[in-house]
Protein backbone atom coordinates (compact mmCIF):
# COMPACT_ATOMS: atom_id res chain seq x y z
CA UNK A 1 0.00 0.00 0.00
CA UNK A 2 0.96 3.66 0.00
CA UNK A 3 -0.40 5.61 2.93
CA UNK A 4 1.91 8.58 3.31
CA UNK A 5 3.67 10.92 0.87
CA UNK A 6 6.17 13.74 0.83
CA UNK A 7 5.75 16.63 -1.61
CA UNK A 8 8.16 18.89 0.26
CA UNK A 9 10.83 19.27 -2.41
CA UNK A 10 8.49 19.51 -5.41
CA UNK A 11 8.65 22.87 -7.15
CA UNK A 12 6.60 24.55 -9.85
CA UNK A 13 9.56 24.11 -12.20
CA UNK A 14 9.57 20.37 -11.47
CA UNK A 15 5.92 20.16 -12.52
CA UNK A 16 6.57 22.14 -15.70
CA UNK A 17 9.78 20.37 -16.75
CA UNK A 18 9.10 16.76 -15.72
CA UNK A 19 5.38 16.60 -16.43
CA UNK A 20 4.77 19.14 -19.18
CA UNK A 21 2.25 21.27 -17.29
CA UNK A 22 2.32 24.85 -18.53
CA UNK A 23 0.40 26.60 -15.76
CA UNK A 24 1.09 25.49 -12.19
CA UNK A 25 -1.21 26.77 -9.44
CA UNK A 26 -0.17 26.59 -5.79
CA UNK A 27 -0.16 23.07 -4.34
CA UNK A 28 0.62 21.38 -1.03
CA UNK A 29 4.33 21.09 -0.23
CA UNK A 30 4.76 19.07 2.95
CA UNK A 31 6.91 16.27 4.37
CA UNK A 32 4.12 14.21 5.91
CA UNK A 33 1.02 14.03 3.72
CA UNK A 34 -1.67 11.61 4.86
CA UNK A 35 -4.89 10.46 3.17
CA UNK A 36 -7.89 12.86 3.15
CA UNK A 37 -5.58 15.84 2.49
CA UNK A 38 -5.49 17.67 -0.82
CA UNK A 39 -2.62 16.44 -2.99
CA UNK A 40 -1.33 17.61 -6.41
CA UNK A 41 -2.78 15.71 -9.35
CA UNK A 42 -1.92 15.95 -13.05
CA UNK A 43 -4.58 15.03 -15.62
CA UNK A 44 -5.86 15.91 -19.08
CA UNK A 45 -8.58 18.54 -19.24
CA UNK A 46 -9.69 19.98 -22.57
CA UNK A 47 -6.73 18.28 -24.26
CA UNK A 48 -4.23 20.00 -21.93
CA UNK A 49 -2.20 18.70 -19.00
CA UNK A 50 -3.30 20.52 -15.88
CA UNK A 51 -2.46 20.46 -12.18
CA UNK A 52 -5.16 20.51 -9.53
CA UNK A 53 -5.43 19.62 -5.84
CA UNK A 54 -7.71 16.66 -5.15
CA UNK A 55 -8.68 14.93 -1.94
CA UNK A 56 -6.68 11.74 -1.35
CA UNK A 57 -9.19 8.91 -1.00
CA UNK A 58 -11.50 8.27 -3.93
CA UNK A 59 -15.24 8.84 -3.67
CA UNK A 60 -16.96 7.65 -6.87
CA UNK A 61 -19.46 9.78 -8.75
CA UNK A 62 -22.27 7.29 -8.17
CA UNK A 63 -22.04 7.29 -4.34
CA UNK A 64 -25.19 8.54 -2.61
CA UNK A 65 -23.19 10.26 0.12
CA UNK A 66 -19.68 11.68 0.17
CA UNK A 67 -17.56 9.02 1.81
CA UNK A 68 -13.85 8.30 1.76
CA UNK A 69 -12.88 4.92 3.14
CA UNK A 70 -9.43 3.64 4.02
CA UNK A 71 -9.91 1.07 1.25
CA UNK A 72 -10.03 3.84 -1.38
CA UNK A 73 -6.70 5.51 -0.57
CA UNK A 74 -5.08 2.87 -2.77
CA UNK A 75 -6.29 0.80 -5.72
CA UNK A 76 -4.70 -2.59 -6.42
CA UNK A 77 -3.69 -2.91 -10.05
CA UNK A 78 -4.89 -6.51 -10.13
CA UNK A 79 -8.53 -5.56 -9.48
CA UNK A 80 -8.90 -2.16 -11.14
CA UNK A 81 -11.40 -3.48 -13.69
CA UNK A 82 -13.40 -5.41 -11.10
CA UNK A 83 -13.86 -3.19 -8.06
CA UNK A 84 -16.91 -0.90 -8.40
CA UNK A 85 -14.99 2.03 -6.89
CA UNK A 86 -12.34 1.94 -9.62
CA UNK A 87 -13.63 0.21 -12.76
CA UNK A 88 -15.12 3.39 -14.23
CA UNK A 89 -12.13 5.58 -13.38
CA UNK A 90 -9.54 3.25 -14.94
CA UNK A 91 -11.28 3.68 -18.30
CA UNK A 92 -11.08 7.46 -18.62
CA UNK A 93 -10.17 9.21 -15.35
CA UNK A 94 -6.51 8.47 -14.85
CA UNK A 95 -4.00 10.87 -13.37
CA UNK A 96 -0.41 11.23 -12.22
CA UNK A 97 0.34 12.16 -8.63
CA UNK A 98 3.76 13.87 -8.39
CA UNK A 99 5.70 13.32 -5.17
CA UNK A 100 9.16 13.82 -3.70
CA UNK A 101 8.93 10.42 -2.04
CA UNK A 102 6.73 8.15 0.04
CA UNK A 103 6.91 6.19 3.29
CA UNK A 104 6.47 2.54 4.11
CA UNK A 105 6.50 0.65 7.39
CA UNK A 106 8.40 -2.64 7.76
CA UNK A 107 7.24 -5.08 10.40
CA UNK A 108 10.10 -5.87 12.80
CA UNK A 109 8.79 -8.19 15.46
CA UNK A 110 6.00 -6.37 17.27
CA UNK A 111 7.14 -2.99 15.95
CA UNK A 112 7.02 -1.21 12.62
CA UNK A 113 10.05 0.62 11.26
CA UNK A 114 9.24 3.50 8.88
CA UNK A 115 11.31 4.07 5.75
CA UNK A 116 11.51 7.02 3.40
CA UNK A 117 11.65 6.00 -0.29
CA UNK A 118 12.63 8.22 -3.22
CA UNK A 119 14.28 8.09 -6.63
CA UNK A 120 18.04 7.63 -6.64
CA UNK A 121 18.40 10.69 -8.88
CA UNK A 122 16.08 12.73 -6.61
CA UNK A 123 13.79 13.47 -9.56
CA UNK A 124 10.07 13.68 -8.81
CA UNK A 125 8.14 10.43 -8.63
CA UNK A 126 5.19 10.00 -10.99
CA UNK A 127 2.67 7.86 -9.14
CA UNK A 128 -0.13 6.31 -11.19
CA UNK A 129 -3.52 7.39 -9.95
CA UNK A 130 -7.25 7.52 -10.66
CA UNK A 131 -9.67 10.36 -9.97
CA UNK A 132 -13.40 10.98 -9.85
CA UNK A 133 -15.84 13.79 -9.10
CA UNK A 134 -18.75 13.52 -6.67
CA UNK A 135 -21.59 16.06 -6.68
CA UNK A 136 -23.80 16.85 -3.71
CA UNK A 137 -27.30 16.70 -5.18
CA UNK A 138 -28.65 19.01 -2.48
CA UNK A 139 -26.12 21.84 -2.85
CA UNK A 140 -24.48 21.24 -6.22
CA UNK A 141 -21.04 21.22 -4.58
CA UNK A 142 -18.51 19.10 -6.47
CA UNK A 143 -15.71 17.31 -4.65
CA UNK A 144 -12.90 15.76 -6.68
CA UNK A 145 -10.88 12.95 -5.16
CA UNK A 146 -8.18 10.49 -6.16
CA UNK A 147 -6.46 7.23 -5.31
CA UNK A 148 -2.95 5.84 -5.84
CA UNK A 149 -2.58 2.61 -7.82
CA UNK A 150 -0.41 -0.03 -6.12
CA UNK A 151 1.45 -3.05 -7.45
CA UNK A 152 3.33 -5.96 -5.87
CA UNK A 153 6.65 -4.73 -4.49
CA UNK A 154 9.50 -4.96 -6.98
CA UNK A 155 13.28 -4.90 -6.73
CA UNK A 156 14.57 -3.83 -3.30
CA UNK A 157 11.17 -2.58 -2.18
CA UNK A 158 10.23 -6.20 -1.50
CA UNK A 159 12.71 -6.11 1.41
CA UNK A 160 10.45 -3.84 3.44
CA UNK A 161 6.89 -4.33 2.18
CA UNK A 162 4.79 -6.50 -0.11
CA UNK A 163 3.20 -3.58 -2.02
CA UNK A 164 4.37 -0.30 -3.54
CA UNK A 165 2.83 2.52 -5.57
CA UNK A 166 2.84 2.13 -9.34
CA UNK A 167 5.57 4.46 -10.62
CA UNK A 168 5.34 5.67 -14.22
CA UNK A 169 8.24 6.60 -16.46
CA UNK A 170 8.03 9.60 -18.80
CA UNK A 171 7.49 7.49 -21.92
CA UNK A 172 4.19 6.25 -20.48
CA UNK A 173 2.78 9.56 -19.25
CA UNK A 174 0.85 10.31 -22.45
CA UNK A 175 -0.82 6.90 -22.65
CA UNK A 176 -1.73 6.80 -18.97
CA UNK A 177 -3.26 10.29 -19.04
CA UNK A 178 -5.10 9.96 -22.36
CA UNK A 179 -8.83 9.59 -21.54
CA UNK A 180 -9.46 8.27 -25.04
CA UNK A 181 -7.15 5.28 -24.49
CA UNK A 182 -9.28 2.51 -22.97
CA UNK A 183 -7.27 -0.68 -23.38
CA UNK A 184 -7.38 -1.49 -19.68
CA UNK A 185 -5.10 -4.53 -19.93
CA UNK A 186 -2.40 -2.34 -21.49
CA UNK A 187 -2.87 0.25 -18.77
CA UNK A 188 -2.50 -2.41 -16.09
CA UNK A 189 0.70 -3.63 -17.75
CA UNK A 190 2.06 -0.07 -17.82
CA UNK A 191 1.33 0.31 -14.12
CA UNK A 192 3.20 -2.90 -13.34
CA UNK A 193 6.36 -1.72 -15.09
CA UNK A 194 8.89 -0.42 -12.61
CA UNK A 195 12.56 0.31 -13.12
CA UNK A 196 15.03 -0.27 -10.34
CA UNK A 197 15.48 3.42 -9.50
CA UNK A 198 14.42 3.67 -5.86
CA UNK A 199 16.48 3.93 -2.72
CA UNK A 200 15.35 4.12 0.87
CA UNK A 201 16.54 4.64 4.42
CA UNK A 202 15.02 4.18 7.89
CA UNK A 203 13.53 7.24 9.55
CA UNK A 204 12.25 8.09 13.00
CA UNK A 205 8.80 7.04 14.19
CA UNK A 206 8.17 10.80 14.31
CA UNK A 207 6.66 10.42 10.83
CA UNK A 208 4.15 7.84 12.06
CA UNK A 209 2.07 10.64 13.57
CA UNK A 210 0.37 12.38 10.64
CA UNK A 211 0.26 15.63 12.61
CA UNK A 212 4.06 15.85 12.67
CA UNK A 213 5.77 17.85 9.95
CA UNK A 214 9.24 19.01 8.89
CA UNK A 215 12.61 17.65 7.74
CA UNK A 216 12.74 15.30 10.71
CA UNK A 217 10.25 13.12 8.83
CA UNK A 218 12.83 12.19 6.19
CA UNK A 219 16.02 12.40 8.29
CA UNK A 220 18.05 9.20 8.10
CA UNK A 221 18.42 7.28 11.37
Amino acid sequence: MCGRLSTASLTSDDIRVHFGVAEVPAFLQAYNVAPTRLIPVIRIQEHTRTLASLRWGLSPHWAKVMQIKASTFNARVETLTQKPFFRDAIKAKRCIIPASGFYEWQKVGAKKQPYYIHRVDRAPLALAGLWDAWVDQATGEMIESCTIVTVPAQHRMAEIHERMPAILEAEHFATWLDPAFRETHVLQDIARLSRDMLEFHPVSSYVSNARNEGEECIAKL
